[in-house]
Order: structure tokens, then C-alpha cells, then sequence
């Protein structure tokens, strides 16, 4: 479960942004959206998943040095481990 929540948690805002462009373009009456209003809803999804695509990746870099610091620390003050 675990695993999933850390997964997920950065597309949620993503998720979110998705179905705001599909509502806002679709059961908004269009004819009474401002000229830039479409364009607007239709690249606000890009940033979010451009935010989530970060956020990943940190954590993932995050889980990989805990791991490393986890296994120098099990080796000990001498420091002899290869990583």
C-alpha cells in the first residue's frame, strides 16, 4: 500500500487538473468562455504533470540514497563496502 500511495501521490494534482480542463471545456457552456479560457484549460494538465514527473523522480533518488545510507551504516565507523 505503501508503494501505491508513493506513486500516486504526485499525480493526483495531475488527475485533478485533467478532470478541471474536461469539465470546464465540456458542461461549461463554451460560447460563454473568454478568448483565452480554452487555452488556458487545455495546458493547465502540462504543468501539473510536469510537476508530478519531478516530484517522482526526487523521491525515487530519495528511496535510493536511504538505501545506500542504510547499508553504510550497517557496515559500521570502518567504512569498507563498495557500493
Amino acid at each position: 500500500m505503501k508503494k501505491l500511495s508513493e506513486f500516486a501521490l504526485p499525480w493526483l494534482p495531475f488527475a485533478y487538473a485533467v478532470y478541471l480542463c474536461y469539465s470546464a471545456l465540456s458542461h461549461i457552456a463554451p460560447s460563454e468562455m473568454k478568448p483565452w479560457e480554452p487555452a488556458y484549460y487545455s495546458f493547465l494538465p502540462m504543468t501539473f504533470f510536469f510537476v508530478g514527473v519531478a516530484v517522482y523522480y526526487m523521491q525515487r533518488q530519495i528511496r535510493e540514497l536511504r538505501g545506500t545510507i542504510a547499508k553504510l551504516q550497517a557496515h559500521g565507523p570502518d567504512g569498507n563496502v563498495a557500493i
